[in-house]
């Protein structure tokens, strides 16, 4: 199943940006920068982002902070190599969210934006081990997805879509995913884009 996903992701890749592109409502990068602008990112802080796709977070905090060193990471190697053409400031790692080839407390700030609940099954909880392992003291990870709509039919597409992309316990992660985190992570924020169809889930680690 894992070879099929990332065959999947690696043939997506050449018609993603243009996809997203498309159906974008964010045209301005706004939540990119209203993710970001909540990681409160400093000069010298080590930044990944991960599945990064190809790479428009990793890319926008770097143009928000120079002077960090950002990194990208997605298991798809075709995600990854769009994302390296984009640019070469960055250091793109072709890996998988749940074995990160980090030492222990690497990070000051983890992000991952709208991809988090596409992890399956275990791989969500998998993956929050590793985050807190590769973050420092302190250190923050920032999850932003979708809101649940509040329009009826919205929310049946939602539900749908959360269905088809994650796993059986993808609805019940989402409406515990404050108490999940709390098992992660010593403080626990979530904030609202501007727009209000988005999310922020903040975990900070002791």
């Amino acid at each position: 199943m894992r070879k099929w996903r990332r065959k999947y992701y690696d043939i997506f890749s050449k018609f993603y940006d243009w996809i997203i592109k498309l159906h974008s409502q964010d045209k301005s990068e706004a939540l990119r920068e209203f993710l970001i602008k909540k990681a409160e990112i400093n000069s010298g802080f080590k930044v990944l982002d991960i599945c990064t796709g190809t790479g428009s977070v990793a890319i926008k905090a770097k143009q928000m902070c120079s002077e960090c060193k950002v990194y990208g990471l997605d298991f798809s190697k075709g995600m990854l190599e769009k994302a390296k053409a984009k640019d070469k400031r960055i250091g793109w790692i072709l890996a998988s969210v749940t074995n990160m080839p980090f030492k222990s407390e690497t990070f000051d700030v983890v992000l991952c934006s709208h991809a988090f609940y596409e992890l399956k099954g275990l791989e969500k909880f998998q993956a929050l081990e590793e985050i807190r392992r590769i973050l420092k003291p302190k250190g923050k990870f920032l999850m932003m997805e979708h809101e649940v709509p509040k329009n009826k039919f919205i929310k049946l597409l939602y539900y749908i879509r959360l269905a088809s992309m994650g796993s059986a316990d993808g609805f019940q992660f989402v409406k515990k995913e404050l108490e999940i985190f709390a098992k992660y992570f010593k403080k626990i924020k979530k904030d609202h884009s501007p727009t209000g169809r988005s999310k922020v889930i903040i975990g900070i680690k002791e």
